[in-house]
């Protein structure tokens, strides 16, 4: 199963951007945490000015993301580990109200090392994109760059050790 656009990249249909307007009026609606007259009118305001963004900027753009199971594995380990990444950092940041710490390293490894930072193929956008998130996704950890020119990932970790 290829996961991919919703539809072809020049081929934007009506049902589409139906499914699209229909997400982000429900997102705007469990963000704004209430239905009122207001919150109803900036709702269709958001939803269609974002369906809009999507019908014009997508067909221009030049990037296409195109998913597989290997790409989304990144994902699995960030979110199981979120938990206890989330006490650890909690502990650091009390040491370093503290004073008993410090506020975290930086480090650069080589692209070579981390295997989303290299993918190839039809699906290395995606892979790199699902990494870098995944990489990112942990509290106490985040990417600060990734230098595809040179091979390096730049990562900044609180606790000490960088993904």
């Amino acid at each position: 199963m290829r996961l991919g656009p919703i539809s072809g990249f020049k081929e934007r249909t009506t049902r589409d951007a139906v499914a699209i307007w229909l997400l982000l009026a429900l997102a705007y609606l469990v963000f704004a945490g209430s239905v009122s007259v207001t919150e109803s009118i900036a709702m269709v305001g958001c939803a269609t000015l974002g369906t809009a963004w999507w019908w014009v900027v997508g067909r221009r753009g030049g990037m296409r993301f195109r998913f597989d199971r290997v790409a989304l594995r990144p994902l699995g380990p960030a979110i199981l580990g979120m938990a206890r990444k989330t006490g650890r950092v909690g502990l650091q940041l009390a040491r370093v109200v503290f004073g008993r710490a410090g506020g975290g390293v930086t480090r650069e490894q080589s692209a070579a090392t981390i295997a989303w930072a290299r993918p190839d193929g039809e699906t290395a956008s995606a892979t790199r994109a699902v990494g870098l998130l995944a990489a990112s996704l942990a509290p106490d950890s985040y990417v600060v760059s990734l230098d595809r020119a040179h091979g390096t990932v730049t990562t900044h970790a609180l606790a000490g050790e960088a993904p």
